[in-house]
């Protein structure tokens, strides 16, 4: 199912990819909300809002949640993340319905983890820096609306005292509001 969802969405990318070319056009604020993934079981959502200052630099706020599960040998173990994080994004905007940028994002992740095993519940919970560094690709399917076909990223965090290195891949709907 997934390969085949993969192959509908790159199949609607190349085909919004070879429209014909429009005026370039930088919209004041892009609001995005979508899917977001992180590896082993971990499922969530991401949310941003980006004042774009000029054609290629905006400012960006980024939430998002990732929810994992897991059991194993006995052990059910629910870890809930959300990071908040700030930073640049810059946008190649050119001619045509294709946007591509990277962004540098720096804040705070929190996790809440809750274990059970062998009736005994463990909670645990740790707030610490977090960032992000990727970038991604945003087609315009109309003057307000833009898909964003993919956002991909590394994300670093400091949790329990310790260093986490993950990447995150985010899809979903760009609404494009005003004119710069």
């Amino acid at each position: 199912m997934r390969k085949i969802l993969f192959t509908i969405w790159m199949i609607l990318v190349a085909f919004l990819t070879a429209k014909a070319q429009g005026e370039v056009e930088t919209p004041k604020a892009e609001l995005f909300g979508g899917y977001s993934y992180a590896g082993e079981a971990t499922h969530g959502w991401n949310v941003s809002v980006a004042g774009n200052v000029n054609r290629w630099l905006g400012l960006v706020a980024d939430v998002s949640g990732q929810r994992t599960s897991l059991e194993r040998d006995g052990v059910s173990e629910r870890i809930r993340t959300h990071s908040f994080l700030f930073g640049p994004r810059f946008s190649v905007r050119r001619k045509g319905r294709v946007t591509p940028f990277v962004h540098a994002l720096f804040g705070a992740a929190h996790t809440d983890s809750r274990a059970t095993e062998s009736g005994l519940s463990f909670h645990f919970t740790d707030t610490s820096f977090a960032s992000a560094l990727g970038g991604g690709l945003d087609v315009r399917v109309s003057p307000r609306v833009a898909v964003r076909a993919f956002q991909a990223e590394y994300v670093r965090t400091q949790l329990f005292g310790g260093t986490q290195n993950k990447g995150r891949i985010a899809f979903g709907v760009v609404f494009r509001l005003g004119k710069k």
